[in-house]
């Protein structure tokens, strides 16, 4: 087999397609991965120092899917030596009626997870950190953790290497397109031909389905986040302060806070607010009303972090309408496997959705419950 050529072609080089490439080199296929930047660049939504791995969702499915990837990262860091999660619980909060919040408390009961079900004075009185309205209520999960996100991506790309997969960095992919059975892949440096190809090209994803015939409605939104230095660091470390995510009544908006791991500061976000961007919009300035939005809502909630941001960044979220991922086969060249694992929430499945697109590409089927992710659902029809 030439260096053109392989058993398969992943497309994109963030968390998902290091994932993919992983999955797919331990099976021992011949893998090409195409990154237009270098991996672990800022420009897309896998990078920074951290993110959540959680049970808190409102469906079974991705529950089970969250349970399957704790146990893969796990694997992942025996294999690597890396440390790659720390074990911090969270704390999923809002008044009676916010946004899923009853619809996680429901999945708790249903499957069995064990949680805590706690009143606004039982949260203030175990995290005085928190300044809450009377009626909030919460439930405490103890699996939940942080995922050292810049070396998760790290340490996937380095072991698909170690187990033979060929990462071809600042190579963007200007075509794809199918060869009788198989795929093209054109960059600028030559063409490339697979027998299958991952899509996995996160905020790039629409127009490059469009090369196939496939609009889905990926809306690509510049978010941010801040990183604030409190005074006393140590009532914000692991172990006194949980991961939280606060849920709103009438909008599916979410804010979210960090103890200090992996960065000087309290990673502090308020999200899905940021404007649409195009995907291969430059700009990466911070937005200063909104920033301004943060500010207000931190010196809110947790009044003691006080108001020294260290640092502000952003990220891309690519968003569906109904903010569930598309994972599946084209529905017209079955030789094409569409990732977009998306909408804010993605980055913890890493493992297990490489390991089902990998599956897929190569037998067509995955031994993981992916119905609520078809391309063809009501959804995805609204272009």
């Amino acid at each position: 087999m030439s260096s053109n050529s392989a058993d398969a072609i992943v497309v994109g080089g963030g968390v998902m397609g290091v994932a993919a490439a992983y999955a797919l080199a331990n099976d021992a296929r011949r893998v090409l991965l195409f990154e237009q930047f270098a991996i672990g660049h800022a420009l897309g939504s896998s990078h920074g120092p951290s993110r959540i791995i959680r049970l808190a969702y409102e469906g079974a499915d991705y529950v089970r899917l969250a349970r399957a990837a704790y146990a893969l990262w796990h694997d992942l860091e025996s294999e690597s030596g890396e440390n790659l999660l720390c074990k911090v619980g969270g704390l999923d909060f809002g008044q009676p009626d916010a946004y899923m919040l009853q619809g996680v408390r429901a999945t708790y009961e249903a499957l069995g997870i064990p949680y805590e079900a706690l009143d606004r004075d039982e949260i203030v009185r175990r995290y005085p950190q928190f300044n809450l309205p009377a009626d909030t209520v919460g439930y405490y999960q103890a699996d939940y953790s942080l995922l050292a996100a810049d070396r998760c991506v790290a340490t996937l790309a380095a072991q698909a290497r170690r187990h033979g997969a060929t990462i071809l960095e600042h190579e963007a992919v200007q075509v794809v397109r199918p060869a009788g059975s198989g795929v093209v892949v054109r960059t600028e440096r030559g063409s490339y031909t697979a027998g299958r190809a991952i899509l996995c090209a996160g905020s790039w994803m629409r127009p490059l389905l469009r090369q196939l015939d496939l609009d889905l409605p990926l809306r690509v939104r510049k978010e941010q986040v801040a990183f604030y230095k409190p005074a006393d660091p140590s009532v914000f470390m692991p172990g006194r302060f949980p991961l939280y995510v606060q849920r709103f009544a009438g909008t599916t908006s979410l804010a979210s806070g960090f103890p200090i791991y992996g960065h000087a500061g309290v990673k502090m976000m308020v999200d899905r607010i940021g404007p649409e961007v195009e995907p291969d919009d430059p700009e990466r300035a911070i937005d200063e009303p909104r920033l301004d939005r943060l500010r207000a809502y931190v010196a809110g909630v947790l009044p003691g972090l006080g108001n020294h941001i260290v640092e502000a960044v952003s990220c891309r979220y690519t968003m569906t309408p109904d903010e569930d991922f598309v994972i599946g086969q084209h529905p017209a060249r079955a030789q094409f496997v569409i990732a977009s694992p998306c909408s804010g929430h993605g980055f913890k499945f890493a493992p297990v959705i490489g390991r089902i697109v990998a599956d897929l590409a190569v037998r067509g089927t995955t031994a993981h419950d992916i119905s609520r992710f078809r391309l063809d659902r009501p959804a995805l029809q609204k272009v």
